[in-house]
């Protein structure tokens, strides 16, 4: 079975909630076939149930993108069942918390696997198969923090700055086979999970807006949108970059 024009299969790591869940509505709501994964079965079958629920072609593979071998399943797995795949957004991620001088190895073994190594085993495998076709895009979502490191998330903040250049490194080498790598860096974006922490009392919603210049946080369908926008054909000519959905986070240098 191969992709129809107008109707997309596009896969998203990452995506039971979150900015994941949001990237993968707004390509459902452009009509394309959606593919969600994650490494949380549940929480990515109900996601995908609801999504299906608003009439969008929405389905779930549990995927833990630590495992090499298993992003070549998915992809076959898609391939088979749905079709070629056009879009890959590398998604999937976690935060490790903790002093650099005392953060357990595993805290920095996982946020290198997950956030780096696992979009790097997913687009080669993917690659592979837009390669052969001569066409193809991955997106890859990282941070400002790739850019401009916040204490106390090392892991994080390494991992996100590799997951930049290795959007630039498979652009560069790709880009004359008609494969196209780009990727976002959102600031911080009103998830669930950043509320959480708001409400906690683990993040200051009056030090994030503060520090951003737009003085507010930003929407999971902001970052949507700019994924879209960077795989659809009006972005042909974009390629390696890392386009910031980050309320002029990046830019601003006083503090």
């Amino acid at each position: 079975m191969t992709s129809v024009r107008g109707a997309r299969v596009a896969v998203v790591t990452g995506a039971a909630r979150g900015i994941g869940l949001g990237i993968a509505q707004r390509f459902a709501a452009h009509g394309d076939r959606v593919v969600l994964t994650d490494a949380d079965g549940a929480a990515g079958t109900e996601a995908a149930r609801e999504l299906a629920a608003t009439g969008a072609q929405a389905h779930f593979i549990e995927f833990d993108v630590r495992e090499r071998t298993a992003a070549s399943d998915v992809v076959r797995e898609v391939e088979a069942s749905i079709g070629e795949i056009d879009i890959w957004v590398n998604n999937a991620g976690i935060v490790r918390r903790g002093p650099a001088e005392s953060l357990a190895a595993d805290d920095w073994t996982d946020s290198l696997e997950v956030i780096l190594s696992g979009a790097f085993y997913a687009s080669q495998a993917v690659g592979q198969r837009m390669l052969e076709r001569g066409a193809g895009v991955i997106v890859n979502n990282a941070s400002v923090n790739g850019y401009h490191p916040i204490e106390g998330r090392v892991a994080y903040s390494v991992a996100k700055a590799g997951l930049i250049m290795l959007t630039q490194a498979l652009g560069i080498e790709w880009a004359s086979r008609g494969v196209r790598v780009v990727g976002v860096a959102p600031g911080v974006i009103g998830t669930a999970m950043v509320r959480q922490a708001i409400s906690d009392g683990a993040a200051s919603a009056e030090t994030y807006e503060r520090r951003t210049p737009m003085h507010r946080l930003g929407g999971v369908d902001e970052v949507a949108e700019a994924v879209l926008f960077l795989a659809s054909d009006e972005a042909s000519y974009i390629t390696g970059e890392t386009l910031p959905v980050d309320g002029g986070w990046t830019a601003y240098q006083l503090f």
